[in-house]
């Protein structure tokens, strides 16, 4: 569903465009080049906007940093344009086109490898996992799953029945070996979740990235239920960390994430207690999920799992 809301917006960004444009061109005398170059620039603009935006809400709502994590005035830039062109791939290439740019799942079916299951976040599908599939693909992981959740406004619980679906029908058909979770952002709390109302028979291992297990400041800004449970001292949060202190989640989990994170705010809330955290730099949200350091992060868990040769 999302693709489909993604692929229609930018075709009414469009229209707007072609309006505009239509109407400099004929009332104003623009040229058809002046016309293209001031709405690539504008499209362009609007979404580095929004990056620079979120970078000065994180970063007046951070956590403390150690001097060693400062990124001074060439470092700042470099992390605002890995933002921005992560953000550039998402919105004009892996959210509308996920089914031509990131292979189907395989067929599940009885392996001697652990399964691995790469859990997307909110507002997003599975193609923002397209870099990460290719590069522990090319490393011997594998079978790798990337579900699509089917909605998109919903509560956290919704998320976490169609994990559930998911996880039951990989494992019944791979002679029901466990399975590892790796997730991203809002993926996070869908896991957690699920540990907590499946237990952890069918888990191997929990691997989060950018997750905002304490919340997040700008999920005020969000829209639909889910943003709603992902804000600070929510009754969802509070509910899902009283769970974990009263059964405490028996699996192996590390906890990746970003301490300039640009939409999880204070960027020490991707902490997880129980788990072990692990902490990058210069990243931002959406970049995050692109970075071969990160990727070689996760390929150290999937090996310790038995996922990766």
């Amino acid at each position: 569903m999302l693709t489909r809301l993604v692929r229609v917006s930018l075709l009414v960004e469009l229209a707007a465009w072609l309006a505009l444009g239509a109407w400099l061109h004929a009332g104003h005398g623009w040229s058809l080049l002046q016309v293209v170059a001031a709405a690539v620039l504008c499209a362009l603009g609007a979404r580095l906007l929004l990056v620079c935006s979120t970078c000065l809400l994180g970063h007046l709502w951070r956590s403390p940093r150690a001097p060693a994590q400062r990124l001074g005035t060439l470092g700042v830039v470099r992390y605002v344009a890995l933002e921005f062109g992560a953000l550039l791939a998402d919105n004009f290439a892996l959210l509308p086109f996920e089914s031509a740019l990131l292979r189907p799942d395989p067929v599940p079916a009885r392996t001697d490898r652990v399964p691995v299951i790469l859990v997307h976040g909110y507002l997003s599908n599975r193609g923002y996992f397209r870099p990460m599939v290719r590069w522990l693909e090319a490393r011997g992981v594998g079978p790798v799953f990337v579900p699509n959740y089917r909605s998109v406004f919903a509560n956290i619980e919704s998320g976490v029945a169609e994990l559930h679906a998911e996880i039951e029908r990989i494992a019944a058909a791979s002679g029901g070996s466990s399975i590892v979770l790796v997730c991203h952002s809002m993926g996070g709390l869908i896991a957690r979740r699920y540990l907590q109302d499946h237990g952890e028979a069918r888990i191997a291992r929990l691997v989060t990235i950018a997750s905002p297990h304490q919340g997040t400041v700008l999920s005020r800004i969000g829209i639909g239920q889910h943003a709603r449970q992902m804000q600070r001292a929510s009754a969802f949060l509070t509910e899902l960390a009283r769970a974990e202190a009263a059964r405490h989640p028996g699996v192996a989990a590390t906890s990746i994430y970003t301490v300039h994170d640009n939409l999880v705010s204070p960027q020490d809330t991707s902490r997880l207690d129980w788990a072990r955290n692990v902490a990058v730099s210069g990243l931002g949200h959406v970049s995050i999920i692109a970075a071969e350091a990160v990727f070689a992060l996760v390929l150290e868990e999937l090996r310790a799992a038995g996922a990766a040769a």
